[in-house]
């Protein structure tokens, strides 16, 4: 490749969205010849799709959300480096498409160098985590988000297929692991890059909870529930189901005998409250205070029934 592939853009930082993308040239064309080199015989895990579809997928949502083509090459090639030859490969994308190109694939990336190839799936997304607050540049920011959507719409399509099956694809990964993981992201998108894709990863995440909480309601006994947003910092105690907010407490409520409730402070649970008190005002046997608990520090729900 020669260097005139090389991009020039200036990194945008935070809060900044390009004008309008100019036209992907060549030089975008030969990052997906390299994508096809690094991935062209990958599958999805567990599945028959092409891996090249999750890269066309992220590239695809790169450039709806604004993103240029130094923006779309380090989308298609953002998995090379983890995947397809570490230091070596960043170097490779460096020669070929510039600078700001490896200096995104190398941000997206858990692993460039795989010192310490026995280091466990959990121990890679903290890491991951933690240097999240640290990026600046928004055009890093985009292509992860974009990454993180569609990670996750897949899991929760492979999740609607297959159910508790899903699980055994992974040798590392958990539907709890899962949760606190993509709770963190979307956490930290909420905060630092609120918009459609943010929207995007916010539903798909609340329906993957969901479909977890389902799933244990249906093979946990004693089932004992917990009402909290937060899937990271407030992830549920081991055996507990967590439902993300009311409305899906609720749902629960409605379709399982619950044999304890955990509850926040907060308005998420003061709607629980309120449905509680109504279904005794419908005659129908009344929740035992005893099995209602609080969470969460100085959580206080007003919990009288009314004469």
């Amino acid at each position: 490749m020669s260097d005139d592939f090389r991009g020039s853009a200036a990194a945008t930082t935070v809060g900044e969205t390009a004008s309008t993308p100019p036209p992907l040239t060549e030089r975008f064309l030969t990052s997906v010849a390299l994508a096809a080199e690094v991935h062209g015989r990958q599958r999805r895990a567990g599945t028959e799709i092409p891996y090249l579809a999750h890269l066309l997928v992220v590239t695809g949502l790169v450039l709806e959300d604004g993103g240029d083509e130094d923006q779309a090459i380090a989308a298609m090639l953002h998995d090379a480096v983890e995947d397809g030859g570490g230091r070596t490969m960043l170097e490779r994308i460096e020669r070929g498409f510039g600078d700001r190109v490896a200096a995104i694939v190398e941000a997206c990336s858990d692993t460039v160098d795989d010192d310490d190839p026995g280091e466990s799936w959990i121990e890679r997304k903290r890491r991951y985590l933690a240097h999240l607050p640290d990026v600046s540049d928004d055009a890093i920011l985009r292509v992860a988000l974009a990454d993180k959507v569609h990670n996750a719409r897949s899991i929760v399509r492979d999740y609607r297929q297959e159910g508790h099956r899903l699980w055994e694809r992974f040798t590392q990964k958990t539907a709890r692991e899962q949760l606190w993981y993509y709770g963190a992201l979307l956490a930290f998108f909420q905060k630092r890059r609120p918009g459609p894709l943010t929207e995007d990863l916010y539903r798909a995440v609340g329906e993957l909870a969901w479909l977890v909480a389902h799933d244990d309601a249906q093979r946990l006994l004693p089932r004992r529930l917990w009402l909290d947003p937060d899937l990271h910092a407030g992830q549920a105690p081991d055996g507990w189901i967590q439902a993300r907010t009311a409305a899906d407490a609720i749902r629960l409520l409605e379709e399982f005998t619950v044999h304890e409730l955990s509850l926040p402070a907060g308005p998420e649970a003061e709607a629980v409250i309120d449905w509680l008190i109504d279904q005794d005002s419908a005659e129908r046997d009344p929740w035992p205070e005893e099995r209602l608990v609080f969470h969460g520090g100085d959580a206080e729900v007003a919990t009288s029934r009314p004469a």
